[in-house]
């Protein structure tokens, strides 16, 4: 509900997972090709149970990102939705504010997506998000500022930040 606030920009659920679900990341050693997805939750679920999909990456993040695009579906009225599961790509990546979108953001690995309490990065103070923690992001509208973020540093010899999933709202 905080979400319908103009007030607010982001929400985050900072979900506890079974810690079958970590040990299952910890032993998976995959580096998949990113995936994209357009679709209504069902036509993405049924594109997750692809062969394909399914051999390349952990059934715990493949159900996650179905369950999380139902849930965004609710959320948002069932509009399509955009899906990339990634990861970051080396070096830092710059902060952005989200089109005019609901936007999902759910880091599977040691950190997840970053977030700065001011336009400027360098006079804010930036935040991370924890593993498997979900953030509800609205973009920036007309009269609303939306919230200034960037998906977390994949820096050499630094800790793997691990794969991202990130969601959009795609207009009818």
């Amino acid at each position: 509900m905080d979400l319908k606030r103009p007030d607010v920009d982001m929400v985050v659920w900072g979900r506890r997972v079974p810690a079958a679900w970590e040990i299952s990341l910890t032993e998976w050693s995959g580096s998949p090709s990113p995936l994209t997805l357009f679709g209504t939750p069902s036509e993405i679920a049924d594109c997750l149970e692809t062969p394909a999909v399914r051999q390349d990456w952990p059934p715990v993040i493949l159900t996650d990102v179905r369950d999380l695009s139902s849930l965004f579906g609710v959320l948002t009225g069932g509009v399509r939705q955009h899906i990339r599961l990634m990861t970051p790509p080396s070096g830092e990546a710059a902060f952005e504010l989200p089109p005019d979108v609901l936007r999902l953001i759910c880091g599977y690995g040691h950190t997840g997506a970053e977030w700065c309490s001011s336009q400027d990065p360098k006079s804010g103070i930036v935040s991370a998000l924890s593993s498997f923690a979900v953030a509800f992001i609205k973009g920036a509208a007309e009269s609303e500022s939306g919230c200034f973020h960037r998906l977390p540093a994949n820096v050499p010899n630094g800790p793997m930040p691990g794969t991202i999933l990130m969601m959009d709202t795609v207009s009818r």
